[in-house]
């Protein structure tokens, strides 16, 4: 490895100032690689069909947990085979690696709170996160949000930790969870994000619009405690996100009683936290109870057309997010700097993004395409796992250098210009403390001026060839 010396008057807004250069992520910057099929087939007690598609990418395995059939709401793996960017019948078929287990009733604190519904997985540290709630939470009281399945290599026969409860309410935080790119952890204040949205009964008990939550899972100690987060990305039934939730005005393509958000994330090497699921009624209004033009009646909220239902995404500005972290902007007042329709390819009658996850190493987006294949059984409809390159592929493994400063007294007050400083993910931890976690050193910064009054000494290892 190479060191490279270079001394340094170091000024406090650079970070910000770094973070702050990133670009926002456009969506137009997805690249379909392809899809893959999941079998039909019962493993275990469930299958993949009525599955509502919550699922967490396992790098080890290069494999899928993903959430079966909504009636069991129980977890298995599947292998990833090969994308294949063709119809249907040209998709590789993954293979059961775990069968289904339902681990809802199985938590060492018991679930004395009926959560019976899955919304996100995450694997940290070799643990598989489960957040849930209660389908039908009329009195709004639930607490309880979060299980960890301590060894999901084996599902039949983990010990389940757990109920948590995530801070901020379980209408609002029991969803995804996410990692959050090391440049942002200090400023957001955590490791991870959760989130959830409205799009479930009981609106009131909800977010309003997606949120986001950033904690920590090493804080996370015994078996059924609290979990403590931070409010980035918050709304109300107050406070909706779009205020003409029934889209009377026929103006309103941003949130309405139909919209739901699934899953969402910040997009490495941006400054942008998306998130997707469905929305509809933006056409033609949302109806209570009502005869839709092909004659089904709804049973709640529902478009007055059936076919006014599409993909959705919106997209956050992090800035933003930091200004809620330090009290300077309300959590409702936060608005997307872009949202619409996200078409993909295998979407049918339903249009919903179920669930998706991130893999970072690849800069890998896979959503899952809610009952998509029909082509493997009368009443089977399992769905289709789309893939996309949404950032580029980190070095893991290959070069994870650390920057360490030391301060002195001499050269006051000089002025140094740096212009080959490299990339990084950088975290200021006091005046004369910078801490730099490099994945790469392939980018330039732009040339930037450093001040403080005392010289500093900078050490890089720079990756091999």
């Amino acid at each position: 490895m190479q060191r490279l010396f270079y001394p340094f008057f170091l000024s406090l807004s650079l970070l910000f100032t770094l973070n702050a250069q990133l670009p926002l992520f456009d969506v137009t910057d997805m690249q379909y690689l392809g899809a893959f099929r999941l079998p039909a087939a019962t493993f275990g007690t469930s299958s993949l069909n009525y599955s509502e598609g919550p699922m967490e990418y396992n790098p080890l395995n290069h494999s899928l947990f993903i959430v079966g059939h909504d009636h069991q709401q129980a977890i298995a793996e599947f292998s990833v085979p090969e994308l294949v960017d063709g119809d249907i019948d040209a998709l590789e078929m993954g293979t059961n690696l775990q069968p289904f287990v339902s681990h809802l009733n199985a938590a060492i604190c018991g679930n004395n709170q009926n959560i019976n519904q899955i919304a996100g997985l995450k694997l940290i540290d070799n643990r598989l996160f489960v957040n849930a709630y209660e389908y039908y939470d009329a009195d709004g009281n639930v607490t309880n949000t979060t299980l960890i399945i301590e060894t999901p290599q084996d599902l039949s026969n983990s010990t389940v930790r757990g109920y948590f409860s995530l801070q901020g309410g379980a209408g609002h935080t029991a969803g995804w969870i996410s990692e959050v790119p090391p440049p942002w952890r200090n400023q957001l204040g955590g490791t991870h994000i959760t989130g959830n949205s409205s799009g479930i009964p009981i609106i009131s008990r909800c977010s309003v619009g997606p949120s986001a939550f950033a904690f920590t899972p090493d804080t996370v100690e015994g078996t059924c405690n609290s979990i403590a987060t931070i409010k980035l990305l918050d709304f109300s039934l107050d406070h909706p996100l779009h205020d003409d939730l029934s889209n009377t005005s026929g103006e309103n393509a941003l949130w309405t009683h139909l919209s739901r958000a699934t899953y969402g994330f910040i997009v490495p090497g941006t400054r942008t936290y998306m998130t997707v699921g469905y929305s509809g009624g933006h056409q033609s209004g949302v109806c209570y109870k009502c005869t839709q033009d092909n004659g089904n009646t709804c049973g709640g909220y529902c478009p007055p057309e059936a076919e006014d239902y599409d993909q959705y995404y919106w997209l956050w500005d992090v800035e933003d997010l930091i200004a809620v972290k330090n009290g300077t902007l309300a959590a409702y007042a936060v608005n997307p700097y872009d949202y619409g329709v996200l078409s993909t390819p295998f979407e049918n009658t339903t249009k919903e993004i179920g669930g998706a996850a991130f893999d970072a190493a690849t800069g890998t987006l896979y959503l899952s395409i809610q009952k998509a294949d029909d082509a493997q059984g009368t009443y089977s409809n399992p769905p289709v796992i789309v893939a996309y390159q949404v950032s580029d592929p980190q070095c893991v493994g290959c070069c994870q250098s650390e920057v360490t400063i030391g301060t002195g007294d001499l050269f006051s007050g000089m002025t140094i210009f740096s212009e080959d400083f490299v990339r990084s993910d950088a975290v200021i931890e006091d005046y004369f403390n910078i801490r730099w976690a490099a994945n790469d050193f392939i980018e330039l910064l732009p040339n930037f001026e450093i001040q403080l009054g005392s010289d500093l000494m900078i050490q890089i290892q720079q990756c091999p060839e």
